[in-house]
Formats: C-alpha cells, structure tokens, sequence
C-alpha cells in the first residue's frame, strides 16, 4: 500500500514538473520590469495587461501592427497581470490562440500596493496600463488607461 502511494505521488509531481516546463511564459519581478525600462537601449514599450481585461485584449492587436508597420526597431514587451491560477493553466493557451507575437512575461507578485510604485509611483493600478520609453532620446511616458488606435500610432511616432 505504502509503494502505491509513493508512486501515485511521484507520477504526480512528474505531471507538474512537465506542465510547468510547458509553460513558457518567463515570471518576471517588478524590480526586473524596471530594470528593462531603466537600461532598455533603444526604443521600447511596455504594456501591462491581463486576459480578462476587454480593453486590454482589443488594444494588444493595434499595438503590434503597430510596431510591425513602424519600420523600425522597437519592443513591445506583454506583461500579464493574470491570477497565478491563469498563469498556470489558461495564460499559455490564451497567448498562443492570440498569436501575439511580442514578448508575453509574468508579473510574479501579486500585491499591487508593491509592485505599482517600483515600476511607477504615477501608475494609478488600472489595466492596460503602457509606459513608452526611449532612454537615447530621454523619452519616458505613462499611460493609465487604453489607448485608441490612432493614440497609440501618436505616441509610437514620439517614441522614435
């Protein structure tokens, strides 16, 4: 009986092993966020998002043609907000069945009162949420909110 537990137990943790291997979805901190905003050496957006948030899904498919039509080099970087729960189950699937083809990262902290003012302290909490940045040109903006098409198509020309 005790060898039937023992190897029900390890098959188990081998099936989580191999789910988190499938996941590939980096978790990212707060403290690296702002750290690839702070050293980024060319033009780059950031977008926090979550996959139940409406506003955010619509935004996403503008901002990457977008950038793609740009015509040059900047990073559009997804980083979702989803519950640890999606980020384990549902985010992968999510992501792939919107072939968003940017960088997707994982928020992995879940306590907004922490997290918001390391990355920016004039980030208001709600999603999406953008900060545009461009450190060769000292170009640094905040957005709390969706941005329109034809917003976001102003900013990326600020950008660059």
């Amino acid at each position: 009986m005790k060898n039937s537990i023992l190897i029900a137990m390890l098959v188990l943790s081998s099936f989580s092993v191999i789910a988190q291997s499938k996941n590939s979805i980096p978790k990212i901190s707060a403290a690296d966020v702002k750290k690839m905003i702070d050293t980024s050496t060319g033009p780059m957006i950031v977008n926090f998002w979550a996959s139940w948030c409406g506003p955010c899904i619509r935004e996403i498919p503008y901002f990457e043609s977008g950038v793609e039509k740009a015509g040059a080099p900047v990073r559009l970087v997804l980083v979702s907000l989803d519950f640890p729960d999606a980020y384990q189950k549902t985010l992968p699937a999510f992501v792939k069945s919107k072939g968003y083809k940017s960088k997707v990262l994982y928020l992995n902290e879940t306590n907004a009162d922490k997290f918001i003012p390391i990355i920016d302290k004039n980030w208001q909490g709600a999603i999406p949420a953008s900060i545009f940045v461009n450190n060769s040109k000292k170009y640094y903006q905040l957005y709390n909110q969706q941005l329109t098409e034809k917003g976001f198509e102003l900013e990326l020309k600020k950008l660059l």
